[in-house]
């Protein structure tokens, strides 16, 4: 009896064991493989197995967030840029990817509007994102700047209104600040042989901005502003409030001459209107227009008045690397490739909006804001970090230094108006280079 009571206690437990081992092997077989959907916030994904046992290693999903005006005035200015920091994206994966570094994008449309901006930034904080870029206008840039600093959300920006070259922890401007354009802009004229200027702006931190830098970079050059009318911005008031500046502005000038301008301080939608005004005016009709880098390369623009820029012999300025640096050029083939287009206007700056926080990430292993920041700063006194804008210095307030510009204009191409690339503005000499298509604007 004891005998046959051990046998069976010995069959149980092997039977036990089996069953037990079975079980393990069961549940392993089982166990879900790891996730590949990549969240909003930083996270970890464990793939890679051995022959001989399962061993982890760890890829660092990181996501930062772009804000774009994806609609509204600057919508032409924004579809090209998202692919811009799209293609950062792309780059960085693959020159960091031996970091065990994998980044993702998550894209928000603020519409170039101050409360869609700081919504939309929230939105991105809740998610857990705090490195952002884009922030193209610099009204959105001014309503998120209390946010961004609060809680400690770094942002790239191309933004570029003097009136936010102030102390901004955790921003910075890769463009440089319209300072440098309204220079560019007011040494156009004197070329040009301009004595007196009307400006026609949008009332807001942007134009404000911009439209005070021009009137005091005036007075350098003797240029007489004969007035500055702005108007309200949004689209509601389109297109009276852009007539009853237009039609003030055509009242201050009085007569048409040779030496005589209007400098146009608008988006592209906005612009548009103002455009059609001017065309139709008596007075401004007959005199040279000016641009700015928010309304070259304009659809809109372009759809409403193409003959009649042509006429005006429209010329604007937008900052630009130099079109023969070799690094611009691989990069507006590899843009090209990627993008379909050839880039424009601030297509470069958005790119290094992006790739000079991603390559800041990848080289520390840091995804602190802080300990970011104060890469930035470093880099940025010292030119370390050279993109497809060229070496990025920042000054005290984290703005962009040392600015060239491209001047594009608008002539008549196999009959149709079309935007050109008239000269180029040197940032360390000032001087002023005319290409061969853009000859013809620069002629009295």
């Amino acid at each position: 009896m004891a005998s046959r009571t051990g046998l069976i206690v010995g069959v149980v437990v092997v039977v036990v064991v089996v069953v037990a081992i079975a079980a393990l092997l069961a549940s392993q077989k089982q166990a879900p493989t790891p996730s590949t959907t990549t969240p909003a916030t930083t996270s970890t994904t464990a793939q890679a197995t051995t022959s001989a046992a399962a061993t982890t290693t760890a890829t660092k999903t990181i996501t930062i967030g772009a804000e774009l005006p994806l609609s509204g005035s600057l919508q032409f200015m924004g579809t090209s840029g998202q692919c811009a920091v799209k293609l950062a994206v792309h780059d960085a994966n693959q020159m960091f990817a031996d970091k065990g570094i994998r980044f993702d994008l998550v894209v928000q449309d603020s519409a170039c509007d101050p409360n869609t901006a700081l919504q939309k930034l929230q939105t991105l904080y809740s998610q857990g994102i705090k490195f952002v870029v884009g922030l193209t206008c610099s009204s959105e840039l001014s309503a998120v700047m209390n946010f961004a600093e609060q809680n400690h959300i770094l942002i790239t920006s191309i933004s570029t209104s003097p009136l936010l070259a102030v102390p901004k922890p955790y921003i910075f401007r890769l463009p440089p600040t319209d300072d440098a354009q309204a220079k560019v802009l007011v040494t156009l004229m004197h070329m040009l042989g301009i004595k007196k200027i009307v400006i026609v702006y949008r009332s807001d931190a942007w134009g404000q901005g911009l439209t005070k830098a021009i009137m005091n970079f005036s007075k350098v050059y003797g240029i007489q502003v004969l007035g500055a009318f702005g108007y309200d911005p949004s689209p509601s008031a389109m297109p009276a409030a852009e007539q009853a500046a237009v039609q003030k502005a055509s009242a201050a000038l009085g007569t048409p001459s040779p030496d005589a301008a209007l400098e146009i301080v608008s988006f592209d939608q906005d612009g548009a209107a103002v455009v059609q005004a001017a065309m139709n005016d008596p007075v401004l009709s007959k005199v040279r227009w000016f641009g700015t880098d928010s309304n070259v390369y304009g659809t809109a623009i372009m759809q409403a008045g193409g003959q009649a820029l042509a006429a005006a012999k429209f010329m604007g300025a937008v900052a630009s690397p130099n079109p023969n640096d070799p690094r611009y050029l691989e990069f507006a083939q590899e843009f090209k490739q990627y993008c379909g287009h050839a880039p424009t206007g601030y297509d470069p700056y958005y790119y290094d909006t992006a790739m000079i926080v991603l390559k800041a990430i990848a080289e520390t292993g840091s995804t602190d804001p802080t300990v970011i920041n104060s890469v930035l700063e470093q880099w940025g006194s010292n030119g370390t970090y050279v993109g497809a804008t060229g070496p990025v210095y920042f000054d005290q307030y984290h703005d962009r230094m040392y600015a060239s510009y491209l001047i594009v204009g608008v002539a008549i191409v196999n009959g149709t108006p079309t935007w050109i690339s008239a000269g180029f503005y040197n940032g360390t000499t000032g001087q002023i280079t005319v290409f061969p298509q853009g000859q013809p604007l620069f002629s009295p």
